[in-house]
């Protein structure tokens, strides 16, 4: 193998190709990347960064100096051809491959319906982040965020801690839900001593604009208007993964479907899924593995241990072929920090069918979780009790 291209330069694909030269490739090695910026960590963006306690130089990746790779920053893959092992790129190029790590990430899903004024942002990546720090230094004071899961959360406690007024909206009922509702409930009182405004279990009809077509407010399901200077849109993630129609690869939902050992599978036979395609490979946010799963199926993560350890095995496992390649162990963890929670998850606890509070309470402000399926644990949640996850994790590797 002589020739490798890795598609996506955040945290999976800079670990794979991390992963590539530890284990001895000293072929050609090219990373490919939408961004012009140069590799950076998603994690404290919507935290740190926001808040204006950390810059994005604090936040770079290793990689761009390091792997002696060839990096092309700003031009993304627009298709992939297998049979001749090409990367076509947006400028018209091509880049040969003896074998491909695909870890194009995602990307904020938009607002569905038309109409969209000025002012009505989303937020992913650095760029995003950046031009949200402008819009609250030009006055921007208040900022209505539609979606409460981890972003549209991490981004109301930077925001209110700015000393913006905030609105988190949220149509299916309570922050992090995900996350059981003793979280939720624990969430939501800290959001409310943090002065966040929360409109929980009311849809967004859409928005209304000012004359100069800014928006001025947010039109919830029930006609009423909740003011806004800004309106963050944070309804989840979609994988980045439209330039792969056509490949012949399995895309379930938008992921690129690969086995256990992350080889990624061609499209077709039994659950629409074939053979393992030996040269491509696949990690991080835009993976559907089958070494993660529930009973029903393989389920999507989009954490950040995911991606660093799918990463890291994609570049091995490319290198070693299928045959010899290591099939994909990991407990799934998660943590973040949002006003003045820690909160951490192991497992996969929103697959549980009934969750038990096995330390604190959530008036305590201090909880710890444990989600069952049946009578097995399949994951667990912390608030301020993160001494307590490593038992809980040991119980699930």
């Amino acid at each position: 193998m002589r020739e490798v291209v890795v598609v996506g330069a955040g945290l999976a694909g800079v670990r794979a190709a991390g992963s590539l030269r530890a284990e001895g490739f000293d072929g050609r090695l090219t990373v490919v990347s939408d961004e012009r910026e140069l590799p950076y960590d998603r994690p404290p963006l919507t935290k740190q960064v926001v808040a204006g306690t950390m810059t994005g130089d604090d936040i770079r990746l290793a990689g761009e100096a390091e792997f002696g790779a060839r990096w092309i920053r700003g031009t993304g893959a627009v298709g992939l051809d297998r049979e001749r092992r090409r990367v076509r790129l947006a400028d018209g190029a091509e880049l040969p491959y003896d074998g491909v790590v695909l870890a194009p990430g995602a990307k904020a899903r938009e607002w569905p319906g038309a109409g969209v004024p000025d002012g009505v942002v989303t937020v992913r990546g650095l760029a995003d982040v950046r031009r949200l720090r402008a819009e609250v230094a030009g006055g921007a004071d208040e900022v209505v965020i539609v979606g409460a899961g981890f972003v549209g959360v991490e981004l109301a406690s930077s925001l209110s801690g700015l000393g913006v007024k905030v609105t988190l909206v949220e149509p299916f009922g309570a922050p992090l839900r995900a996350l059981g509702g003793t979280v939720a409930e624990v969430v939501s009182e800290a959001a409310g001593r943090a002065g966040v405004a929360l409109r929980l279990g009311v849809g967004v009809r859409g928005f209304a604009a000012a004359a100069g077509g800014r928006v001025r407010a947010v039109v919830l399901a029930d006609g009423a208007e909740v003011s806004a200077s800004l309106v963050v849109v944070a309804i989840g993630m979609v994988p980045a993964t439209g330039w792969l129609v056509g490949s012949g690869l399995a895309l379930p939902s938008g992921r690129i479907h690969c086995d256990e050992r992350l080889f990624a599978r061609a499209a077709g036979g039994a659950g629409g899924a074939g053979v393992a395609d030996p040269a491509v490979v696949v990690a991080g946010d835009a993976a559907w593995c089958e070494a993660v799963r529930t009973a029903e199926g393989p389920v999507p993560l989009e954490h950040w241990s995911n991606a660093a350890a799918q990463g890291e095995l994609a570049g091995r496992n490319l290198l070693a072929g299928p045959a010899a390649a290591e099939p994909y162990v990991h407990v799934p963890s998660f943590w973040t920090a949002a006003f003045g929670l820690r909160i951490r998850s192991v497992g996969l606890p929103g697959t549980g069918d009934r969750e038990v509070v096995e330390a604190g309470s959530a008036a305590e402000g201090a909880v710890l979780v444990a989600h069952y399926r049946g009578e097995r644990l399949v994951g667990a949640v912390s608030v301020n009790q993160g001494k307590l996850l490593p038992g809980y994790a040991r119980r699930l590797n």
